[in-house]
């Protein structure tokens, strides 16, 4: 007898009951999330996600004067509850914000005005262990950013730890280039490309697409 697939729980922490009633709303019918509350403060949102135990947080930056914001949240929540992971969800996409919300351990970054279909997307790459950045709006954001900045000074080029071949495969990844298309156009295996990938973090002391996007900028690799 086949099995029900157990949808991905989902909670939303939005200090605008509107926009997270209408997500919930939005998702009521749908056969892979199911969202389960919609908090609105600070302290709401860590009581409610430690009494659900959600698979997935969507969580906003802004929250009323006087509470912490959405990263200092999420640090809290992350720290008392191991693989849940946390997509910020926001209306801004200033780069610094954007450096810290993925420094701080949170899974991803979204734009509020994505669409439900990318809303379900990022959430099932999330919930599946995927980094969840968009490689328009907000990569293009980093890169924008990264570029008016000039390497540190008494940086070079040089200065990088990777191997030319790493350093390609880099700044292919930073590119948006999947492991496969990286395979395909350096004639390599995946095996080899995720090894490298592996080699590539550790040397960097990255832990995401976004956060090698960044190093390479430090070193003004962005290609």
């Amino acid at each position: 007898m086949a099995t029900t697939k157990q949808k991905i729980r989902v909670v939303i922490a939005d200090d605008h009951p509107t926009y997270g009633e209408g997500l919930k709303a939005l998702f009521r019918d749908d056969d892979v999330v199911d969202f389960l509350e919609a908090a609105t403060s600070d302290q709401a949102t860590i009581e409610m996600v430690n009494r659900q135990k959600p698979d997935v947080v969507l969580m906003d930056y802004e929250f009323p004067e006087g509470q912490m914001d959405g990263v200092k949240i999420s640090e809290l929540l992350l720290a008392q509850n191991p693989g849940l992971k946390i997509i910020m969800l926001s209306r801004h996409g200033e780069v610094p914000l954007i450096k810290n919300a993925l420094g701080s351990g949170l899974s991803g970054y979204l734009l509020k005005e994505r669409s439900m279909a990318e809303i379900k997307k990022a959430i099932e790459a999330a919930h599946a262990g995927f980094e969840v950045v968009e490689r328009g709006t907000l990569v293009q954001v980093l890169a924008e950013g990264i570029r008016i900045n000039a390497p540190a000074k008494g940086q070079k080029n040089d200065d990088h730890p990777l191997t030319p071949r790493e350093l390609e495969i880099a700044q292919l990844m930073a590119r948006g280039k999947t492991t496969r298309d990286i395979a395909e156009e350096l004639f390599i295996s995946n095996n080899t490309v995720d090894t490298h990938k592996k080699n590539i973090y550790s040397k960097l002391g990255v832990k995401n697409v976004a956060e090698l996007i960044i190093s390479l900028g430090e070193f003004g690799l962005f290609p």
